[in-house]
């Protein structure tokens, strides 16, 4: 009976040890800023550092761990261990954010590297404080890996910058006024579209400067620079950097097609009117329609479509 009852024990021992999952290995590389100020960047790193630990997807280290790890390694190789036995930790994905600042606009971006491939992925989130990057941390850090936070209830807000005005209660803009039967807000200026924006497809947001530039934020992860013309009631948003391969990159879009693309594409470019209380953006969007696959690839640099801009705060 004794050895049927530590037969079963031994069974249930490595029962359990078999089905656990081995996690992949994910490496916290140490932030840095640009202009931002490196204590926000570390505080950043610590907490997008719990919020990976919360998805529990990946047995997590810092440059710190690694340290402590090839410590305790060389200490094992002293003692007589084998060379396989005492090998540290080997990162499977490396995740490292930057956080910069333009005028008083923060940019903050999480980037995600597969180390066995070097694909990558990333995210990014603007604000005009430091405290509403913080805020978004979380959910920023969540879609890097593909996972939604709870649904929100009816009462809940999305944050806002400090001082913002929500765009159900934003008054006409100063500047020319438009006629109260205007189709069209006549004559508008840069003054009168500085502010954040909710994008069309493929953009999550936009943040228009004082300066006639801007920074918007993409769908596929990252950030592109875009710039303001104005001629009469026209506004043309343009693309302002050459193109890279997070502009095109989705579910659908591998890597590699993302990257042939990127070579053929032409900037983008949206053609605008403001509504005359300065909330939307309506017009049409310039860009490059996609067809075939990743051997047959069809770029048509011809291609146009409606797209909308609604303000989020000014």
């Amino acid at each position: 009976m004794k050895k049927s009852g530590l037969f079963a024990l031994m069974i249930c021992m490595l029962g359990t040890v078999y089905g656990q999952v081995k996690q992949p290995v994910l490496r916290i590389s140490p932030f840095t800023d640009n202009g931002a100020g490196s204590s926000e960047a570390s505080m950043l790193e610590r907490l997008i550092n719990s919020y990976i630990v919360e998805l529990k997807l990946f047995r997590v280290i810092d440059a710190k761990g690694q340290e402590i790890a090839l410590m305790e390694t060389e200490a094992a190789l002293s003692l007589g261990a084998s060379a396989t036995a005492a090998l540290p930790l080997t990162a499977d994905f490396i995740i490292s954010g930057m956080l910069g600042k333009i005028d008083n606009l923060y940019i903050f971006t999480l980037e995600n590297t597969k180390v066995s491939s070097g694909e990558k992925l990333s995210v990014s989130d603007t604000a005009n404080t430091i405290s509403d990057i913080v805020l978004r941390a979380r959910s920023l850090t969540r879609s890097l890996f593909g996972k939604q936070d709870p649904p929100q209830t009816a009462s809940s807000t999305m944050p806002t910058s400090a001082g913002a005005t929500p765009a159900s209660s934003f008054p006409v803009l100063a500047g020319v006024q438009p006629a109260e039967d205007a189709v069209v807000f006549k004559s508008p200026g840069v003054k009168n579209l500085v502010g954040t924006w909710k994008g069309d497809k493929g953009l999550e947001n936009v943040r228009l400067l004082p300066n006639g530039t801007g920074i918007a934020v993409l769908s596929g992860g990252g950030t592109m620079k875009v710039r303001i013309s104005i001629d009469a009631d026209a506004i043309m948003i343009v693309q302002d950097q050459p193109n890279n391969v997070a502009m095109y990159k989705s579910v659908s879009v591998t890597l590699d097609m993302a990257k042939k693309i990127a070579a053929q594409a032409r900037p983008m470019q949206w053609i605008f009117t403001l509504s005359p209380d300065g909330l939307n953006l309506s017009g049409t969007k310039e860009s490059v329609s996609i067809s075939g696959n990743g051997t047959t690839l069809k770029v048509d640099n011809s291609y146009q479509r409606e797209a909308t801009w609604t303000r989020i705060s000014r």
